[in-house]
Parts: C-alpha cells; structure tokens; sequence
C-alpha cells in the first residue's frame, strides 16, 4: 500500500524553536526510516538548523537516540542544542 506511512511528531527545544520558527513539526515517514534520515530531512528544510548539527541533541520518547534508530509510528523526537561551554 502506498500509504503505509508512519507519523512522527518532533518537539523543538526553545533554542531550536529560534532557528527555525516552530515548538513542533510532524513528519509521515516510510516505514523503516531512521532518525538520520528525519534530521537530514529537517537539515534540508532549516539549514540555520544545520549550521548547529554538531550540538544537536536527539531523543526518541525520552531516551536518548543515536540515528540509526528505527523510528516507529507514533514516536516523539525530541530535539535540543547543547550549550556552547
């Protein structure tokens, strides 16, 4: 079927919010697709956002995550930026 998306929903930290101007964003996503294809995607559509990718911090429901995680209907990404120290 062609509609076999999933949907993820992706919370923004208020320092990622600044950049690229929203708290949440969703995503439908082909089955299997991981964590790192979603921030690519993300990478691509707020490049302000890529700019910071090496303070990125990721989170799939609370937990953090590496992106080869698989990501699963229904999964909320938490996306945050490690303070500059």
């Amino acid at each position: 079927m062609m509609n076999d998306m999933i949907h993820v929903v992706v919370k923004l930290s208020e320092s990622v919010t600044d950049l690229v101007g929203h708290e949440i964003l969703e995503y439908g996503l082909t089955p299997q697709a991981k964590l790192g294809g979603l921030i690519a995607l993300m990478y691509a559509k707020y490049p302000k956002l890529s700019e910071k990718m090496d303070n990125v911090e990721l989170m799939i429901n609370g937990k953090p995550a590496d992106l080869q995680v698989v990501l699963k209907e229904g999964d909320e990404v938490t996306v945050d930026l490690q303070e500059m120290g």
